[in-house]
């Protein structure tokens, strides 16, 4: 299938979104910073945030306005202007797609000796609150991540050596969480009868032998490690979810590593959620979370390019964080017009380029996060909330299928 690949991911025009669901699931946002608490919601519902009103015009400048600075940074960095943006020119083996590839000055290196690539298309991510009003996350960690691309045959092997080197920390009895948000394959955009690789099968499943790492030593001598399915895990009710439990090994090493890995095949490329999926990707959010929440790893986030779906998941996890712990609550009052949907993509790009990478995936954030906002002011949620403080705190829940 790999004479099939596009050499580049296109460009999208703004179109028209869908409205979405009337009702979105609630998420337990523990690991999401300050939990909003029935004392710190109003006795009236606040009002919307004006960034949350704004009109389809307003939301295509700002999306201009992103795709402007991006087209900035990217010309400094060619010229050698910026060295936060240095350019860093895409490999034909390695990339995927020869417009997406990390900034020069924000990769993974891969541990390898002197010598070798350390090449993999990668990119560390940290999205900080853009006010002051949210509480520090729980270990200063919770927004930390890994966006990569979909791996080819040719980067299997560079895969899970970053693996193995990146998510070892705190401890190897804490698992490493890895999140694909692609099928492996898919019709291209302009043929649908045409299939092409989004993302190739890094990872055996039930039917597969051990996967083997590094027999062509193409990363050193000195990394040696297998791959071994363990066990299909439960997915979530109600979702397309598929959960895998894995351990990998590595030569001279007395640790093993479980890894679980999430994989949503639903989520089309260049486009936002359908609407029956959205309650399925929250709770994506919330599982992965928690799998996640008694170490200090990030999470591996990709797609095919790992920009636009990753980049859209990305940050819709961090603004609803930002939105539930009532970070948003008299915003206008003081924040001006900041716009901190603009703000956090752009910080995302200023790390990864090209993050949330259509119109259509822009425009989703706002429209999620306005039938959010909707939910959790509504006066029958206020009223909830001071009625359930009343009587004591609320039980942990998180619902997947819309009510």
């Amino acid at each position: 299938m790999e004479h099939l690949r596009t050499s580049t991911k296109r460009a999208h025009s703004p179109v028209a979104v869908s409205p979405l669901s009337p009702s979105f699931p609630p998420m337990d946002v523990s690991a999401s910073g300050k939990l909003a608490k029935a004392e710190d919601v109003p006795p009236s519902a606040p009002a919307m945030p004006k960034f949350l009103q704004s009109t389809e015009e307003e939301i295509v400048k700002k999306w201009l306005e992103l795709n402007r600075l991006e087209a900035e940074r990217i010309t400094r960095g060619q010229a050698g202007e910026d060295e936060q943006f240095a350019y860093l020119h895409p490999d034909p083996v390695l990339d995927r797609y020869t417009n997406i590839f990390p900034w020069a000055n924000n990769r993974i290196r891969l541990h390898v000796p002197e010598g070798y690539n350390d090449y993999i298309n990668a990119s560390p991510i940290t999205l900080n609150s853009t006010t002051t009003t949210q509480s520090t996350p729980k270990d200063g960690l919770r927004n930390q991540y890994i966006c990569m691309q979909g791996p080819k045959k040719a980067t299997v092997d560079h895969v899970w050596r970053m693996v193995w080197d990146e998510f070892a920390q705190p401890s190897n009895s804490t698992p490493a969480v890895i999140i694909m948000l692609s099928p492996t394959h898919a019709p291209t955009p302009d043929n649908p009868h045409r299939i092409m690789e989004k993302c190739y099968k890094y990872y055996p499943d039930e039917n597969s032998p051990l996967l083997e790492l590094n027999t062509k030593g193409v990363l050193g001598e000195d990394f040696r490690g297998t791959l071994q399915f363990v066990s299909r895990e439960p997915g979530i009710p109600g979702t397309a979810i598929e959960v895998r439990k894995f351990i990998m090994t590595v030569e001279g090493e007395d640790e093993e590593k479980p890894i679980l890995h999430y994989l949503y095949p639903n989520w089309p490329d260049f486009g936002s959620v359908a609407e029956e999926n959205v309650a399925s990707i929250l709770a994506l959010m919330a599982v992965t979370r928690e799998a996640n929440s008694k170490g200090q790893n990030a999470r591996l986030v990709h797609c095919s390019a790992g920009v636009g779906r990753t980049g859209t998941f990305v940050a819709l996890e961090f603004l609803i964080g930002e939105l539930q712990s009532g970070a948003w609550e008299d915003w206008d009052k003081a924040n001006g017009n900041q716009d901190p949907v603009f703000d956090s993509v752009n910080q995302l790009r200023e790390q990864r380029k090209t993050m949330v990478q259509a119109y259509e995936q822009y425009v989703f954030l706002y429209a999620v996060l306005r039938k959010m906002w909707e939910e959790k002011y509504s006066p029958e949620h206020v009223e909830a909330e001071c009625r359930r403080e009343s009587e004591g705190p609320p039980a942990k829940t998180i619902k997947t299928t819309n009510e």
